[in-house]
């Protein structure tokens, strides 16, 4: 299954009012069940902690890519969208990235009904 980015602004406002926030160390989930059959992530990086706007890219790119990665070898239930909220004040390394995502998304996993 490969997820898409969240495109609808409905979809991202509901996630945001409605939604269950989880957090993390380095990263905070934002997520809500649509129960339809499309998953779909969001990204976020805060302009104030990373003003220049390759900072936040880069970070963009390192979610995107871990994200990804967790996708093939495990499985995110249908119809639940979320919001990736990078919450560090500092640029951290891909694994470093990896192992909070990977501890945040348990909890996640078990978090959605």
């Amino acid at each position: 299954m490969k997820l898409k980015p969240i495109k609808d602004k409905k979809k991202i406002e509901k996630i945001f009012e409605k939604g269950t926030l989880l957090r993390g160390s380095n990263i905070s989930i934002k997520f809500y069940n649509f129960n339809d059959n499309k998953s779909c992530y969001g990204l976020a990086v805060p302009k104030k902690n990373f003003p220049l706007a390759v900072s936040r890219n880069l970070i963009k790119r390192r979610l995107r890519e871990q994200l990804q990665l967790y996708i093939r070898t495990n499985t995110i239930k249908k119809g639940v969208s979320f919001f990736l909220i990078y919450t560090s004040k500092e640029i951290i390394s891909s694994s470093d990235l990896k192992d909070a995502l990977e501890s945040l998304v348990k909890n996640f996993d078990s978090g959605v009904k």
